[in-house]
């Protein structure tokens, strides 16, 4: 005997319902922690970069000039 399979509209039924469900109820504290982030820090591109490679002198920050210490003017 073959099983009958659900409908595409009984399927979005049953997932609005759940939905409906799950927006009632409050979140557990574990999940609340979960989405509590910093906020988004700006910054120069070459700052980001010579914090994350360590590279400071090589771009020029800090220096009088980009090309300071390649002696470019």
């Amino acid at each position: 005997m073959r099983r009958q399979r659900r409908d595409r509209h009984t399927v979005s039924l049953d997932r609005k319902s759940r939905l409906a469900d799950l927006a009632e109820s409050k979140p557990t504290a574990s999940a609340a922690r979960a989405f509590v982030r910093k906020a988004y820090e700006c910054c120069d591109v070459a700052e980001y970069m010579a914090r994350k490679y360590d590279i400071k002198g090589e771009i020029g920050i800090g220096e009088e000039g980009i090309g300071a210490d390649k002696g470019l003017p």
